[in-house]
């Protein structure tokens, strides 16, 4: 049986726009306003808690002075000792980080320097889990488990490596024929892993059976290489993003059922930082960074790069953020637990996102 796809003729979202001072703009910039501003939501037709929609379309980036941006700013440019892995040179960047659940002044990194370890806020590596002792293989994303006390990394040739918080390593096989780009594990039944590759495939597995390459539970098929796969707060569904044009939605008790899918312009970039679509932490909600495509069948003239709210069952988008002062490409996004700030990831530039209500951040 095919994939489903979710149907075209979905009602415009809501761009949630931070005005931009007009005598900062071009006469070009002004020329398409109407365009970019004249996008209405879904209405009165929406039946979901308007409490959550009325936060989100409040959803704004704080001034730069907020108390937020002026601690982190203080801290980067102060005289306090600021976490970094040493010597790892150019191009040896952090591919995942992970902070540690039994104490948050510690923190799992993997990198391109080719380690897996765990680091405390002074720059002091306390452990390393995993080393390839070569400049041809790297780690590329890693996970965590509080319950079973495991770590688990993966790398650019297909291996996963599993460890126990000791750092002995439990087992370490060749899972995929190309990168692992993405590791996770559910978060209500830890012994649940999946493994997302650039060999166009994600892999569901059981980590007290794992026996070899081919002793997965599930297999999972895409038309591209994949970026990410992430369970659902409550571990019932997987979302995954590809490289081009398509997020999915598993369910996580049928997983041979076909996916919802979604269709969505993030397409690979060799120097732009893969674009992974993320949950929002207390609701079916999904948010992900827009990258128009003009070959993307729905593309509009003047599209920006929004930050896109798809919800989590229906499939449909509700809204976009979007700050015409940081227009660049948004490749990650992530809540903080309560769900009330959002964290983009755009380049060296990171925004914060939170409600107007939120506080008095002025």
């Amino acid at each position: 049986m095919a994939p489903r796809k979710r149907p075209e003729n979905q009602k415009t979202p809501e761009v949630v726009v931070r005005p931009k001072s007009k005598r900062n703009r071009s006469p070009r910039e002004l020329e398409p306003e109407a365009k970019k501003l004249c996008v209405k939501g879904p209405g009165s037709s929406r039946r979901f808690d308007s409490g959550l929609w009325a936060g989100l379309a409040s959803l704004r980036v704080p001034p730069l002075c907020s108390s937020i941006v002026r601690a982190l700013h203080q801290h980067k440019l102060g005289t306090a000792a600021w976490p970094s892995l040493q010597q790892i040179g150019a191009g040896g960047s952090i591919t995942g980080m992970k902070f540690n659940p039994l104490n948050t002044n510690q923190f799992f990194t993997s990198s391109m320097e080719g380690t897996t370890r765990l680091q405390d806020f002074k720059g002091n590596t306390l452990r390393v889990f995993a080393s390839s002792d070569t400049c041809n293989v790297w780690f590329c994303s890693l996970d965590v488990s509080v319950k079973s006390r495991v770590v688990v990394t993966g790398d650019n040739v297909g291996h996963v490596i599993l460890l126990n918080m000791d750092g002995r390593e439990l087992w370490n096989l060749r899972m995929h024929k190309k990168k692992v780009t993405h590791v996770a594990l559910n978060p209500c039944c830890d012994w649940l892993l999946a493994t997302a590759s650039v060999d166009q495939t994600v892999k569901i597995w059981d980590l007290r059976q794992v026996r070899g390459k081919s002793s997965f539970l599930h297999s999972l098929p895409h038309r591209h290489p994949v970026n990410a796969a992430h369970f659902s707060p409550d571990g019932a569904q997987l979302l995954t993003t590809d490289q081009k044009s398509e997020i999915r939605v598993y369910s996580a008790c049928q997983w041979d059922c076909p996916p919802s899918l979604i269709p969505h312009p993030h397409r690979h970039f060799q120097h732009l930082t893969p674009i992974k679509a993320s949950w929002h932490p207390r609701y079916n909600l999904i948010v992900v960074g827009r990258y128009p495509d003009p070959n993307f069948k729905s593309c509009s003239p003047h599209e920006l790069r929004t930050i896109d709210v798809f919800d989590g069952s229906s499939g449909k988008i509700m809204y976009q953020l979007y700050d015409p002062e940081s227009s660049g490409i948004m490749s990650l996004n992530e809540f903080n637990p309560m769900g009330d700030t959002l964290a983009s990831v755009m380049g060296y530039h990171i925004l914060v996102w939170s409600p107007e209500d939120a506080g008095t951040q002025k």
